[in-house]
Order: structure tokens, then C-alpha cells, then sequence
């Protein structure tokens, strides 16, 4: 890759190439991606989020995924940016991307990550006087915590757990 300085970290498993990036340089590597000979990722597949709550404390909270596709070499590619949560923007990719704009406002809108320079982020899925964002895994709603596979036990009483799920407690 032809900036070296803006990747964090690369890896490659089930032969998919991952790379972290630093939000700073994240355009100029997402223009790279997409115009380099020997990458070619013109298709975005998606933009989202994955929170991770409960992280160490001195790494950021949010990673901001992306994946491309080469139509020409027929893999993916995929970007990550790790944000904290009280600093939680990545700029828009929507100027290198033209149907990037729904993917970041859909992210926006579920996780509450702000596109900065975006045309017009605003939500999508949830009326706009809603408050919080679902995706967050500290998200609360109607008054009861959402369960995930770590939060299960409680989730369900004893008597109602099918005896294969994640987190069931065996008599």
C-alpha cells in the first residue's frame, strides 16, 4: 500500500485483508483503496459500527467498519476506525463513495457515530425526536436494558431458557 503511515495495524484471516486506520487518514487511504491499480475497491459494501462497551479503558469504544469490494480481483477489503465515545466522528466518505451517504446516516442513526462534513445527516430508521441510539449496547429501551448473548441470564427466567442458549446455566 502506498501510505504506510496511515495504517494502525493489517490482517488477514479466511484470506480478507482488515485494515486499521487512523481516522485522519481515513479518506486519503479509502481514495487509495479505490483508485490503486492493484486494489481496485470501487463497490462499498457498508458502513456500521460495533460498540464494545466494556473494552480496556485506554482503547476506544467504537470501531467504524467498512467493507469494499474489487469487482476486478473479486474480494473485500475491510476498514477499521476506532473512535471513543465522547469523540465519536470519522468524516464522511460520501464525496469518495456517492452511495456512501445512506450507510453513514443508517450508522449515524443506530450508533450515534457522526460523519463530519456529511450533506445532510439526519436519521432514517427512528423518528428524529427519538432519544438514543438501539444499536448501543448501554441502550435502554422502554425502560428495560436490551439482551445480548452477555447479559442473557437474566433476560429470561430459568424455567422459560431452552437448554441450548448462550449464556443458560445447566441444573
Amino acid at each position: 500500500m502506498r501510505l504506510p503511515e496511515a495504517i494502525l495495524a493489517r490482517e488477514t484471516d479466511f484470506d480478507e485483508v482488515t485494515l486499521h486506520v487512523d481516522r485522519e487518514h481515513l479518506v486519503e487511504v479509502m481514495r487509495t483503496l479505490r483508485d490503486d491499480e492493484g486494489a481496485l475497491y470501487i463497490m462499498p459494501v457498508f458502513v456500521t459500527a460495533v460498540d464494545w462497551p466494556e473494552r480496556e479503558p485506554d482503547l476506544p469504544r467504537f470501531d467504524v467498519v467498512y467493507q469494499l469490494r474489487s469487482l476486478m480481483y473479486n474480494d473485500v477489503c475491510r476498514v477499521v476506525v476506532r473512535v471513543s465515545d465522547g469523540d465519536a466522528w470519522v468524516p464522511t466518505l460520501e464525496r469518495v463513495f456517492p452511495g456512501m451517504d445512506w450507510h453513514e446516516r443508517e450508522t449515524f442513526d443506530l450508533f450515534g457515530i457522526d460523519f463530519r462534513g456529511h450533506h445532510d445527516l439526519m436519521r432514517i430508521l427512528l423518528p428524529d425526536d427519538w432519544d438514543g441510539h438501539p444499536l448501543r449496547k448501554d441502550y435502554i429501551s422502554f425502560g428495560e436494558p436490551v439482551a445480548f448473548t452477555h447479559n442473557i441470564v437474566w433476560a429470561l427466567p430459568m424455567a422459560e431458557r431452552p437448554d441450548d442458549m448462550p449464556g443458560a446455566v445447566r441444573p
